[in-house]
């Protein structure tokens, strides 16, 4: 995300109460400041309740996917009102430039490793070919830009995550393109076991088979694997990001798929 942002847009799902800030757990998006969401009593809690929730001086401990890496203290959390009146921002002590996930837990919210693994696997790489070719992209060219290993629900088996992104621009290092060319795109794909089966699932993501000048195509990313709610299972945060703003996603693990359970959003 980025400071162009202008239209606001907030999602979360199965919230059907207010929390306190004595009961709720807050995470925020580093650097940009944004409250993601919370959890409190078994509920999810959108950005205003967990904004609402996070008492000032709590004690933020920050997590990117190499573990924890510093921590620090909130402050009053409050509206974007110029930016994104429906996105909550928290305050807090000193700001860093550093991309992170900032959670307010008693706990571990990395009970078990979180392993970044070889992009140029075969397997792999055979993987997202399959997906492209199946969404129309007759030869991709294949660029897998994240590959995680995790024991996501403590079973003992590790579930695999990988992004993939090919932009022109992206592949210049020029962030978020503002078109995209025939043969573009970026997703982020979940695999894991399930009834001793292997099991794809697309998590987000876009695909242009054809070129086009008329929308703002999105990176997506893995931004943390973390245990949100204190549950022992960790979440799935994904971000992504176009030209004019970006967003976060939490994935919840469940039975035989994972589900989104809390969005935030804002761009123009």
């Amino acid at each position: 995300m980025n400071s162009l942002f202008i239209i606001p847009f907030v999602l979360a799902l199965a919230i059907v109460r207010p929390a306190s800030a004595a009961d709720a757990t807050t995470f925020i998006e580093l650097p940009y400041r944004y409250v993601i969401g919370g959890h409190a009593d078994g509920k999810w809690l959108t950005s205003e309740q967990a904004g609402k929730a996070l008492k000032p001086g709590t004690a933020l401990r920050l997590f990117d996917l190499k573990g924890e890496v510093g921590k620090l203290k909130a402050g009053k959390a409050a509206p974007d009102e110029d930016l994104c009146p429906d996105v909550w921002l928290a305050k807090t002590d000193r700001e860093l430039d550093i991309h992170a996930i900032a959670i307010a837990a008693s706990w571990n919210p990395m009970p078990r490793p979180v392993k970044s693994a070889d992009t140029k696997q075969e397997v792999y790489l055979k993987v997202v070919s399959d997906i492209l070719v199946a969404k129309g992209i007759k030869k991709p060219i294949v660029k897998i830009t994240q590959h995680i290993r995790a024991d996501l629900d403590g079973d003992g088996e590790e579930e695999v995550i990988i992004a993939a992104t090919r932009y022109s621009r992206n592949d210049e290092g020029m962030g978020a393109p503002m078109s995209a060319s025939s043969g573009n795109y970026s997703f982020v794909v979940l695999r894991r076991v399930i009834s001793g089966k292997v099991v794809t699932q697309i998590l987000d993501g876009e695909f242009y088979s054809k070129s086009t000048e008329s929308n703002a195509p999105n990176i997506h990313d893995i931004g943390g694997i973390l245990d949100l709610d204190s549950d022992g299972k960790m979440e799935i945060i994904l971000h992504s990001q176009y030209y004019e703003g970006g967003g976060s996603t939490v994935w919840q693990l469940g039975t035989k798929k994972a589900v989104k359970v809390l969005e935030i959003a804002c761009g123009a």
